[in-house]
């Protein structure tokens, strides 16, 4: 795929930005982003002005990011047209060699843009590219890569990211390709913004962008135990997944004054999971069941535990992000549950606006892209990088933390990542929020 259309060309130029395609499949881009330390003004409209959010969250002081800029005006061809070229190589492609020597800051981001998550890489890489238009800066180019989706193309990406003079690696998507960059990173003395929500491959060099299942888990338990729900019974696959949200259940239980009191496993074998059901509902040693599934297997769950008695308000049910999809709605045993999320506003804000640029819904991960790539310009706009790469891990691990498109975030010192959750509530159309997500983290002194 080639990721090169005229209009769009045309469009972004008149507004600074420079789209290059890389030969072989690789893609580099040239964009300008901006920082600004001003008051937040809230725009009235869309069309007029766009305003995100993505910086050092600190109280009395914010440090903001902020665009103005005429969405609907900005002379951008259309962005609902597909941006594939999958015709003759472009012609103003350029030598990752030389990519950004007349700019400051080289950024990269690695992402499977062939292959099976090549629909997901382009929901991502459009995100990158709203962020382009929304956040300017002229000193930060960002150049991206096709991994493939194979460790061996993950290798091959970072390689040539490093050969662009790339000063952070943001990506790649899955365990095995994080694993494969992050020691050519280290040798080049370089940190990863990865995308994987595995916690194994993070520290180090690895600083994990992602929505990780141990920080919904513990949320959701605290605001049951908050309620006075305290014996909690988990329904877990049966999976080492499964295993793991039973752990995590199980440590943030013992943090906020809960029991797990009972655990049980389900496969996708419908007769299996009716059996499986009946057993975990037998004696109901709960007053809450939190429930790892989403989709059509929550509604499958969920009637089963209804047929076996196990109903709400008497026993609350209670779940991970996994429920954020519509689809839930129509099933009526659901209302009234309660999940862990980030922030959905922050989040339905992020979504209109890549609905208007693209004509179509982003991926749940393509939020990530869009953090990454702010994030990346706010950290080159507090050091002066002619001197020094403004990605060291200390500036990563700012306890201060980040304000993205998902709500705030900060990263860890061991590479995982903290998130302001909130917690929702699934009524009879929509979700509610009844536990606010935290605008603030709590900074340790020494």
């Amino acid at each position: 795929m080639i990721w090169a259309i005229a209009n769009l060309q045309s469009g972004l130029e008149a507004h600074g930005v420079r789209l290059v395609v890389m030969p072989g499949n690789q893609k580099e881009q040239h964009v300008t982003l901006a920082y600004a330390n001003s008051p937040m003004k809230t725009p009235t409209t869309l069309s007029l002005a766009v305003t995100m959010i993505c910086a050092f969250a600190s109280i009395p002081r914010i440090f903001a990011l902020f665009l103005f800029l005429g969405v609907a005006a900005c002379g951008v061809g259309d962005p609902g047209r597909s941006a594939v070229d999958t015709g003759k190589p472009a012609t103003n492609a350029l030598d990752p060699g030389k990519a950004g020597q007349n700019s400051s800051i080289n950024v990269a981001m690695l992402l499977p843009l062939t292959g099976d998550y090549a629909d997901v890489s382009k929901s991502m890489q459009r995100a990158a590219q709203m962020a382009v238009l929304e956040i300017r800066n002229k000193e930060l180019n960002v150049l991206f890569f096709d991994t493939g989706g194979t460790p061996q193309g993950a290798v091959d990406a970072v390689e040539k990211a490093i050969a662009g003079g790339a000063k952070l690696i943001i990506g790649p998507l899955f365990r095995e390709t994080v694993i494969a960059v992050k020691q050519k990173a280290a040798e080049a003395d370089l940190n990863v913004v990865a995308f994987s929500n595995s916690e194994s491959v993070a520290g180090d060099n690895v600083f994990l962008l992602s929505f990780l299942l141990r920080q919904q888990v513990d949320r959701i338990v605290q605001y049951a135990a908050e309620k006075g729900i305290n014996e909690i019974g988990v329904l877990a696959p049966e999976s080492i997944t499964g295993e793991q949200i039973v752990i995590y259940a199980r440590e943030a239980a013992a943090r906020y004054g809960a029991t797990i009191t009972k655990a049980g496993y389900y496969s996708g074998d419908m007769l299996q999971m009716t059996a499986q059901i009946k057993t975990f509902a037998a004696g109901q040693p709960f007053t809450g069941v939190l429930i790892h599934a989403g989709g059509s297997s929550l509604r499958t769950l969920v009637s089963f535990l209804a047929f076996n008695d196990v109903l709400q308000p008497q026993v609350r049910y209670l779940g991970t992000s996994l429920w954020e999809h519509s689809s839930i709605w129509t099933e009526s045993n659901l209302r009234g549950g309660w999940f862990s999320a980030t922030d959905p506003e922050a989040r339905g804000r992020f979504v209109d606006r890549y609905e208007q640029f693209f004509k179509e819904k982003p991926v749940r991960l393509a939020s990530l892209a869009y953090d990454a790539i702010a994030l990346a310009a706010t950290l080159a706009s507090n050091v002066n990088h002619a001197e020094t790469n403004p990605y060291t891990k200390d500036a990563l691990t700012d306890a201060r933390g980040f304000f993205g498109s998902a709500g705030l975030f900060r990263f860890t010192k061991n590479g995982l990542i903290e998130r302001g959750l909130a917690v929702l509530e699934v009524a009879v159309d929509d979700f509610q929020v009844i536990g606010l997500p935290r605008n603030a983290f709590t900074i340790p002194t020494n």
